[in-house]
């Protein structure tokens, strides 16, 4: 029996009018007269007396209308006390979390969800190579990375945007490209791109190649092992090398003081890191606070950061 029918028979239990508890359930009267015959049936004995003066509970009725409420009640209850267990269980959110626009993203959106009673998260930094399995296999709730998008929705995974970092391209001091003020994509076509074989690196560099291909080219490389994402000047870059980063690093702004290095905008509108929140479609009602906090927090930062590289619109 369903649990809608429970709840019919206790309001009409409690009010004997069928006009009155229609009314009060949102429903016709004849569909709530045919819903009690169908709980009687399926009890085998009859819960009301009706004449036309009145409606009176039978001797079932009265039991079947404590066990209602008691029924209801119980669910009611195991529902609030699931909810209230799911609302305290903090999020797991893996990601690029040494992303300075994501991380005011989320300290942003850790106010949001604080002052409004919703669970919080707790962030962990990205370390498998196959991160999208995470959320598959239910690791993690929600991940902040980059994506093939059109992968998504085949893994059941959905997605909301965060963040656009435009690239730069890092090249050594005594590379032909050093005296330029700005490079484009076609520009490094015959350079050799500086590959990190790590997670988090791994996860950016697909970004990368499709912006190549998509200007003609598949890009040459060099591997480099054992970065973190703190000592790129620690990498020596020969004349034909290029290492392709973000645009909103705040370190990059300092390394002509310390290294022979140079730092050069690509000015293309498609050369950019695009990091998304991914999660699974069918936890979305879990994590729908936590997107929405997101959501909110980026147009804080797209309004206060307009024409910077913090954070681009889409």
């Amino acid at each position: 029996m369903e649990l809608s029918l429970l709840r019919e028979f206790i309001v009409l239990s409690q009010t004997l009018n069928y006009t009155k508890a229609a009314e009060i359930l949102h429903l016709t009267q004849p569909t709530l007269s045919k819903h009690i015959v169908a709980m009687e049936k399926e009890l085998g004995c009859s819960l009301l007396e009706r004449d036309r003066r009145r409606v009176e509970l039978t001797e079932s009725g009265n039991v079947f209308a404590a066990a209602a409420l008691q029924m209801v009640d119980t669910y009611d209850d195991a529902k609030q006390r699931i909810h209230d267990i799911q609302t305290h269980t903090p999020l797991k959110v893996n990601g690029v979390m040494s992303d300075s626009a994501i991380a005011s993203i989320t300290s942003i959106a850790a106010t949001f969800l604080d002052a409004e009673g919703e669970a919080p998260a707790s962030y962990n930094s990205l370390n498998d190579t196959n991160y999208l399995e995470q959320l598959v296999e239910g690791d993690a709730d929600i991940l902040l990375a980059y994506a093939e998008l059109d992968k998504l929705d085949n893994l059941g995974l959905a997605y909301i945007p965060l963040i656009r970092s435009p690239f730069v391209a890092m090249v050594s001091m005594d590379s032909p490209l050093a005296s330029m003020k700005s490079v484009t994509m076609d520009d490094l076509r015959s350079y050799r791109f500086v590959k990190f074989a790590d997670g988090y690196s791994l996860s950016g560099w697909t970004n990368i190649e499709r912006v190549c291909q998509e200007h003609g080219y598949t890009p040459r490389t060099r591997a480099v092992l054992g970065r973190t994402y703190m000592n790129y000047c620690a990498i020596p870059l020969g004349v034909e090398d290029v290492m392709i980063l973000q645009a909103s690093m705040p370190q990059l702004r300092y390394l002509s003081d310390f290294s022979r290095v140079t730092v050069l905008p690509v000015t293309d509108d498609d050369a950019a890191f695009r990091l998304y929140a991914i999660y699974k479609k069918d936890n979305y009602e879990r994590v729908r606070p936590a997107l929405d906090a997101y959501t909110r927090a980026r147009k804080i930062i797209l309004n206060h950061g307009k024409g910077g590289t913090l954070v681009d619109s889409e």
